[in-house]
């Protein structure tokens, strides 16, 4: 009987040490699945990151728009309660008809202009959300979201 004692001793302290080993793995699992905090600063960042994505549409470069939607949608996720609604409209949009050119095996332009079509009754709601981005990148951001270049001719100006 005095055998079976220190055994007790021992699996209880092994237990012990497993439970305490479980709850800090849930305990850094936890820490590190936190989700990004919301904020104005987050959103900029995340803005700037996406400084192509109306260029990545106009020329369906794989290369480059899937990883400029992903960056849409992380800035999404930042983005504080005055501008989400807007961020949530402009992002599901841009995720159907990235994922509908994608889909296409061949033609990339023809299934842009189709995806475009199917979604046209949703167009004014994801402009006015795109131009209340835009606003609001100005005002908190200081950075406009258009990419726009100014030239300069003898007699005109001419915005692209």
């Amino acid at each position: 009987m005095a055998s079976l004692r220190p055994r007790r001793r021992s699996v209880v302290a092994i237990v012990l040490a497993l439970v305490v080993l479980a709850l800090a793995g849930i305990g850094v699992w936890s820490f590190l699945n936190k989700p990004e905090t919301r904020s104005t600063e987050k959103l900029c960042e995340k803005l700037g990151a996406v400084n192509s994505l109306s260029s990545s549409l106009v020329t369906l470069d794989p290369t480059t728009l899937g990883p400029q939607v992903a960056e849409l949608q992380r800035a999404t996720d930042v983005a504080p309660s005055d501008i989400r609604a807007q961020m949530t409209v402009l992002t599901t949009f841009v995720e159907e008809v990235a994922d509908a050119v994608r889909a296409s095996p061949t033609d990339k332009k023809a299934a842009l202009t189709n995806a475009l079509a199917a979604r046209q009754d949703r167009v004014d709601e994801v402009t006015v959300a795109g131009q209340a981005i835009e606003a609001w990148s100005l005002t908190n951001c200081g950075m406009p979201l258009r990419s726009t270049t100014t030239q300069k001719s003898s007699t005109t100006t001419t915005r692209r």
